[in-house]
């Protein structure tokens, strides 16, 4: 791994556990490269949390005991647009490249707020209709 990297990271929970899986992110000789550097439990004692300090420690003792690498030696991030993210960034110093698609989807959450009434009475007439029975009522 090179001196400078980006990484990229998402979280995720799975039967009460939390999750995080850490890649980094560098180019050689024209190639980006984006390997595994750890998958592991985000909190391993009682003290630690899933907030954006948590996160940082976590960080800040996988990268130099596995790599020999500093939080510090980090471009950039890629994750989620979520809080924690972005203060994470902000934290290290870094921008936060977001997610285009969750960008896009909350968009769309916000632009059809405005419809609420009318998506809830299609989505319960869908529901009705999902049986092959009635779906053929409307052939």
């Amino acid at each position: 791994m090179p001196a400078r990297f980006g990484l990229i990271f998402d979280g995720w929970s799975h039967a009460s556990e939390h999750f995080i899986a850490v890649f980094a992110c560098y180019e050689v000789d024209g190639v980006m490269k984006t390997p595994l550097l750890c998958m592991a439990p985000l909190l391993n004692t009682l003290d630690e949390d899933l907030s954006a300090r948590g996160h940082y420690e976590f960080l800040a003792d996988m990268l130099p005991r596995d790599y020999g690498k500093q939080v510090t030696d980090c471009l950039f991030l890629v994750g989620d647009n979520c809080a924690v993210n972005r203060l994470l960034a902000t934290r290290m110093g870094v921008p936060l490249v977001g997610c285009a698609s969750h960008r896009l989807n909350r968009a769309v959450q916000a632009d059809m707020k405005q419809h609420e009434e009318d998506l809830a009475t299609v989505q319960s007439l869908m529901v009705r209709l999902r049986t092959l029975k009635q779906s053929a009522k409307l052939r």
